[in-house]
């Protein structure tokens, strides 16, 4: 890799820690990136971030070039689940928790038990909750990988605040919103997590398997 132009150890360590690469044209394919850290590849079409962990992959479009850029093709984006879609009776669970919490807010955890190896609903400590906040202890027992945070608005709409932009700073998971909980047309917000980064995804129902849920 090229990197000798970067004479100042500082840039040396932005560039180790994330690094921008090329999208190969004719070449093999890129390896992985390094768990737990991401990389913008730069492609014919513009660039693109890519992270994996334990849990999740991701690929996903950063900036779209005005111009055909001479390097390879990406291939598929999105987000893909390592261990496969989430049970649907996880999502009903978050459901009904939200439905009765109704204006009050409610926050939770999908995560992936690395023990049971499979998929479970962490509820966390609350310290404090109201129409119009959360609080709680946000500490992950060892045996659990983080996959999807999750909470409620109440009565609000779905969107991610500024608290919430706070409370994301770190870590790589899908973070997704469930608002007007009591009014019986709930509407939802997701992001990917990426670094302190956000980025667009599909719908957090998504990642749960496909069979219907009412109101959902």
């Amino acid at each position: 890799m090229m990197t000798s132009y970067l004479t100042d150890r500082r840039d040396q360590i932005v560039f180790g820690e994330t690094p921008t690469l090329m999208q190969s044209l004719h070449g093999e394919a890129l390896p992985k990136p390094e768990t737990g850290k991401h990389r913008f590849v730069i492609a014919g079409d513009g660039v693109y971030v890519e992270a994996i962990n334990p849990v999740l992959e991701v690929r996903l479009p950063v900036a779209k070039s005005s111009i055909k850029l001479p390097y390879g093709r990406i291939g598929a984006v999105g987000v893909r689940l390592t261990h496969g879609q989430i049970p649907k009776r996880i999502l009903q669970d978050v459901c009904e928790k939200t439905f009765l919490c109704a204006e009050y807010e409610w926050a939770g955890l999908v995560v992936w038990d690395k023990i049971r190896k499979e998929y479970a609903l962490y509820e966390l400590d609350t310290i404090s909750s109201s129409t119009r906040h959360i609080s709680y202890r946000n500490v992950l027992p060892d045996e659990y990988e983080l996959v999807m945070d999750l909470h409620s608005h109440g009565s609000m709409p779905a969107f991610f605040s500024k608290a919430d932009d706070k409370s994301d700073i770190g870590g790589f998971y899908i973070a997704g919103v469930v608002g007007n909980c009591d009014s019986g047309e709930p509407t939802f917000a997701t992001r990917i997590v990426v670094n302190g980064h956000f980025f667009e995804c599909s719908d957090f129902r998504r990642y749960f398997s496909k069979e219907k849920l009412d109101g959902w």
